[in-house]
């Protein structure tokens, strides 16, 4: 137990910071937006149509979900996790889970690079891995730190990247197999509508892969496939869904929604194609990585793409749900970052070092202004509480400045009472009114 403890030490070191790094930002993020609709049993979008709200409980969350899967949307393995820790008076149980999951989604991008390229694992990838996912992952605050958000993207990554893993041992057709492919693969299909597809996409490309190779097709793989397509189509066909996304697509929106998410694509993530063409180019030129390790990393490019651009059928594309797809494309370019630099410990560590360098100059303010937030936001909080009226005043929070921060271009507290969330909160903090005022 000591020498493996010993073994894996740089390891554990590096994911211990790791872990502590997302633990502070997860307690100085509090409750935003969606939260606090959360806490109760879902009923109805709007505060005014529930005249006494139930807060949740988690043998309440199955009919809260129905009533939301046919009112508001069909995501409801995301909306489940989120009502299950909506249901407790502090955050800091999800703080801590919220920080071991991110942890689990580094730990398998790492996985999936050592997998492909076939080698050993190098605890200073770890911190790179790290550094791309701060850099990289849209609007962290909104996707990693806030409660719903994470939710809705980071905890749905571990369900679908897991489902990809699952898929790549050629499993036997025992009952044990057969159930865990029919959960996995359903979850997988229901976390939201272009990443879990898209790691559906993967799979099917490893499938086909082998059977052009081995002409064999593993039973088990089938079976998982076939439940992510219950599982996508149940979340799809919610009602609610269903009325909220009734648009008249035409092939001039889709055309136009394509030409957007090309730009967006290019601004933000141009020089990592470079870097994947380059890196890639050299692996096979220097014969580091195997065919097997070449088509892998085609392989999640295209799931990157198929999350990304399936997004043009979409009325509107909120950078958030590009999570998956970022993910994907880390995953491509890890494998080839293990195939080439994996044995060369001295020149990871340096490149380690000025990653976290420049992690430490982007956490800073990032970290000031999420810090600036929580405070203000406990002083709201406070006022509410010790307040002996019903009807409460309180100053709003200055506008948040880095996408770092979970408030930052979300809807929040506004200066009349009827604005959505001073209506929400009202009920969450259980007083008849809320009103905001800016200080200069």
């Amino acid at each position: 137990m000591y020498l493996k403890i010993k073994k894996h030490s740089w390891s554990l070191g590096i994911l211990t910071v790791i872990f502590l790094i997302m633990l502070l930002l997860n307690l100085k993020t509090l409750y935003v937006a969606d939260d606090y609709v959360y806490r109760f049993v879902y009923q109805s979008p709007s505060p005014t149509a529930i005249a006494h709200p139930e807060r949740i409980k988690t043998w309440l969350i199955p009919y809260s979900m129905w009533n939301h899967y046919m009112v508001w949307n069909g995501r409801f393995v995301a909306h489940s996790i989120v009502q299950y820790f909506m249901q407790f008076n502090s955050k800091v149980p999800f703080d801590i889970c919220s920080s071991l999951i991110y942890l689990a989604m580094i730990l398998l991008i790492d996985k999936f690079g050592r997998h492909f390229s076939g080698k050993s694992h190098n605890p200073f990838i770890l911190p790179l891995i790290f550094v791309f996912t701060w850099f990289y992952l849209p609007y962290f605050g909104q996707s990693v730190l806030w409660l719903s958000g994470s939710g809705n993207y980071l905890w749905m990554s571990i369900i679908y990247l897991g489902f990809i893993f699952f898929n790549f041992k050629n499993r036997s057709t025992d009952l044990t197999n057969i159930i865990s492919a029919v959960v996995l693969g359903f979850l997988a299909g229901a976390t939201n509508e272009n990443s879990g597809p898209a790691a559906v996409l993967i799979v099917l490309l490893f499938m086909i892969k082998r059977f052009i190779q081995e002409q064999k097709i593993n039973v088990i793989s089938i079976i998982s496939v076939v439940a992510s397509g219950f599982g996508f189509m149940t979340m799809m066909l919610s009602p609610g869904s269903q009325a909220r996304g009734n648009i008249h697509r035409t092939w001039g929106l889709v055309q136009t929604n394509i030409a957007g998410i090309f730009k967006m694509t290019i601004d933000q993530w141009i020089w990592l194609y470079l870097l994947l063409l380059i890196l890639l180019g050299t692996a096979i030129f220097f014969r580091k990585l195997s065919m097997n390790g070449v088509w892998a990393v085609i392989f999640f490019v295209i799931g990157h793409l198929a999350a990304v651009y399936s997004m043009a059928f979409s009325p509107e594309y909120p950078a958030r749900t590009f999570f998956g797809g970022v993910i994907f494309l880390g995953i491509a370019l890890f494998i080839v970052i293990y195939a080439l630099f994996s044995e060369q410990r001295q020149p990871m560590i340096l490149v380690s070092i000025v990653a976290s360098i420049c992690f430490l100059i982007s956490f800073i303010p990032a970290y000031q202004d999420i810090n600036l937030t929580y405070h203000q936001m406990q002083t709201e909080y406070q006022i509410i509480e010790k307040s002996k009226s019903k009807k409460v005043t309180i100053p709003l929070i200055t506008m948040p400045k880095s996408k770092y921060n979970a408030n930052y271009g979300v809807i929040a507290l506004d200066t009349p009472p009827t604005a959505l969330m001073n209506q929400w909160e009202a009920k969450f903090f259980r007083v008849d009114q809320i009103s905001g005022y800016r200080t200069k």
